[in-house]
């Protein structure tokens, strides 16, 4: 295997997302870093490479930067779970893996979990560490799983402001591994952080993360999953467990604490192998996370009693032609007209909802009336159509719309945070069908993603050359960190 392996990059959306490729076996892997480092300098430190090393002996491995971290581009705005999800999805094309194991950590771990929703064919099975289902900011503090009052929360907040005002010191490390967090190690993370992202990057996604709630996701996972958490980790172990209760599969461990960065790489990567070669997945294809688009002509039948009926298909053939070619040029898919309404599905819910935005204005051009309604869930794929209860309620939800008005579930809320789309509560609904009583959502006037801040990374002059040395001499920089940890 050649050290460093070669760069290559996925292309999603005009953005280049760097990735390596390495590594022999039965087994695939995709790893997912969070927080530290880029795909460089991997490769220079000791610990990092013998933990890599040893995957790359039983499993082909992919490694990547995401978008406005390490070596990938820089973004124009803060990507979207939705988001991070497709260049998951665009990494593993790239590499020519149809499917793989998932690795990753803390608000990367979003992501991963609705990918394997939305595309169970495609993960073999989730390690996930120190995941967590809710946002601490997304609700009230009566309302979190896992954390005990405001006072915590407000602790562990500002546990992570100190990071980001002291960004490039290595203080997540103390927030993240407490018991590593030795000056040596400092000194090592510090840099790792510095090529990472710009201080302000991290400090907007971990904004992003604090608002996020994936808890209808996490048990429409078919993957076997393992839930890690770090024993001091600042966390709480209730939040971490929460994820492993809500996945279908999953188990939940703690690695035991260590002060050696040796040890902990090396138990981290154990966990993988066992897990890999131990778990088994049996996944239905026919099943996933969708989201399920209804739309309906109102007042249709007035206006076809005022144009009659040739007049009125004409007008028909004009909507279902300007349905086709919104829902298609987003990348969903126009599975059926259902009288004068449609059903359409998508991979993610923001697409799914500025289509919906594009229909209902493009509709008026039409002198037609339409309204909208989406929710996310898991359907069945039957014969090129979908069923099941997300289905009917994404029906119910567009029934509840005015004329030109776009409705969404809760589901859909919590899942485009980050996104920029306003979203303005109507109130909570009996869906005629469906148990339960169901908090609507409608489209407001703001449908643009959140700006990206500034990117630029407070390198210093020690860390530009540490970052050449590790493209051209990976060797050596390895051998010094052995001989650092000596001392």
């Amino acid at each position: 295997m050649d050290i460093p392996p070669d760069v290559h990059y996925a292309v999603r959306d005009g953005k280049s997302i760097a990735f390596q490729r390495f590594g022999a076996g039965d087994r695939r892997l995709v790893v997912i870093p969070t927080g530290f480092g880029n795909l460089d300098l991997f490769w220079a430190d000791a610990r990092t490479f013998e933990a890599l090393a040893r995957q790359a002996e039983r499993c082909e491995c992919v490694l990547y930067d995401q978008l406005g971290t390490g070596l990938s581009d820089p973004v124009d705005h803060v990507p979207t779970i939705e988001e991070r999800a497709a260049d998951l999805g665009a990494v593993m094309d790239a590499a020519g893996f149809v499917s793989a194991t998932i690795s990753s950590g803390y608000d990367s771990s979003l992501g991963a979990v609705l990918f394997a929703a939305q595309h169970p064919e495609r993960v073999d099975g989730l390690v996930l560490t120190v995941p967590f289902a809710q946002g601490w900011l997304s609700a009230p503090v009566e309302e979190l799983v896992g954390w005990e009052d405001e006072e915590q929360v407000a602790a562990y907040e500002a546990a992570w402001e100190q990071c980001y005002e002291h960004w490039g010191r290595g203080d997540s490390l103390r927030t993240a591994i407490p018991a590593l967090a030795t000056q040596r190690n400092l000194r090592v993370w510090g840099m790792l952080e510095r090529a990472f992202a710009s201080r302000e990057m991290q400090r907007t996604a971990h904004e992003i993360a604090s608002a996020a709630d994936v808890r209808e996701v996490l048990p429409l996972v078919r993957a076997p999953a393992l839930v890690l958490r770090l024993a001091s980790n600042k966390l709480p172990e209730a939040a971490v467990r929460y994820v492993a209760e809500l996945l279908p599969h999953a188990s939940y461990e703690e690695l035991i604490e260590t002060d050696s960065m040796a040890e902990f790489f090396a138990r981290w990567q154990r966990r993988h192998e066992q897990f890999m070669f131990g778990a088994t997945s049996d996944v239905r294809a026919d099943r996933a996370l969708v989201t399920v688009l209804f739309t309906d002509i109102v007042g249709s039948t007035e206006r076809a009693a005022l144009l009659g009926d040739a007049r009125w298909r004409e007008l028909l053939v004009a909507h279902e032609r300007m349905l086709r070619r919104e829902v298609e040029g987003v990348g969903g898919r126009l599975v059926e007209r259902i009288g004068d309404g449609s059903l359409s599905t998508f991979d993610g819910p923001a697409r799914a909802i500025r289509c919906a935005e594009r229909i209902c204005a493009t509709a008026g051009e039409l002198d037609l009336r339409v309204r909208a309604g989406l929710h996310t869930g898991e359907c069945e794929l039957i014969d090129g159509h979908v069923a099941g209860i997300a289905v009917h309620i994404a029906a119910r939800v567009s029934a509840q719309a005015g004329p030109g008005e776009v409705l969404v579930s809760r589901t859909v809320r919590d899942l485009v945070t980050g996104s920029g789309i306003a979203l303005q509560p109507r109130g909570e609904h009996e869906l005629k069908g469906v148990p339960g009583s169901w908090q609507l959502f409608a489209l407001g006037a703001e449908s643009a993603p959140l700006p990206a801040p500034d990117q630029t990374r407070e390198l210093r002059p020690t860390d530009r050359v540490v970052l050449l040395a590790a493209r051209r001499a990976p060797r050596l920089l390895r051998a010094a960190s052995r001989i650092g940890e000596r001392r």
